[in-house]
């Protein structure tokens, strides 16, 4: 039996059990759930700046929403004072100016992702050079490019977290896009699943690195061909909501999930 057999009922499990809107208020999901407006818009700049403590992402972007708004069609030029930790007023200014630019062109994100390439992955990539390109044009320097990972190096986590909420659909999962499937998304490499992969043997370090966002989603592929995805958000709940570090300590005596856990011999 392979690493990725033994740990798929545990995760199902996980997965029956938090991957539902209840648990929402955990996740930077929660802002296109509780924000009214055009959900791709509001998502796609959540996870943009979902970076840093939950409580400075809060802030920004409900300062954010009311400044610019959250329907793309009402995004207009102007002076703004409104800055978050890398990106200066003049960077968040040079991302509002490249949505509205988007948005006037192709109509949603969807359409920009059909037009400039084949695959989700060629897409993506094709879309983050195109999005630091006309971000450039409008003045967007290193705080504006921070915000569009490199996907081709890196395992640009906030990206491919937005696209899981777009295609995958389930209680958490928004799937509002129709032109992609599920089983080309790749696994969304945050700190807790790093730790997870790490802990557990799958990757040999905890970098955020593309080698192990093709290593972790190889391994979830493994498990799960067509929706390698499928486990994230219940996954990341362990660590986000309940503190579990993926290995043994002496939080497993009293975790409600010991008596499946595969990561480590747990007793009491």
């Amino acid at each position: 039996m392979t690493k990725a057999e033994r740990f798929r009922p545990f995760f199902e499990s996980l997965y029956e059990k938090y991957n539902k809107a209840e648990y929402v208020g955990t996740d930077p999901i929660v802002y296109p759930y509780t924000v009214k407006g055009n959900t791709e818009f509001v998502a796609f700049c959540s996870s943009c700046f979902a970076y840093g403590n939950v409580k400075a992402i809060q802030g920004f972007l409900m300062s954010f929403f009311s400044e610019f708004g959250t329907e793309p069609s009402v995004l207009e030029d102007k002076p703004t004072k409104l800055y978050y930790r890398f990106q200066k007023p003049s960077d968040v200014r040079a991302f509002i100016l490249t949505m509205k630019e988007l948005y006037d062109g192709y109509g949603s994100i969807e359409q920009a992702f059909a037009s400039l390439g084949g695959s989700l992955e060629e897409s993506l990539v094709n879309f983050v050079i195109h999005m630091k390109k006309r971000g450039a044009a409008h003045g967007g320097k290193n705080g504006y490019n921070f915000l569009f990972a490199d996907p081709v190096k890196s395992g640009a986590k906030r990206l491919r977290m937005f696209l899981r909420w777009m295609v995958r659909k389930d209680q958490v999962d928004f799937g509002i896009w129709k032109n992609y499937d599920c089983k080309d998304l790749h696994f969304i490499i945050d700190t807790h699943i790093l730790r997870f992969a790490y802990k557990n043997g799958i990757i040999k370090n905890d970098s955020g690195t593309r080698k192990n966002l093709d290593t972790v989603t190889d391994f979830f592929r493994q498990m799960n061909p067509d929706d390698p995805a499928k486990y994230d958000f219940a996954v990341s709940r362990l660590g986000i909501a309940f503190g579990c570090t993926y290995g043994a300590d002496e939080k497993c005596i009293s975790c409600a999930e010991k008596d499946l856990c595969p990561f480590n011999e747990v007793s009491g």
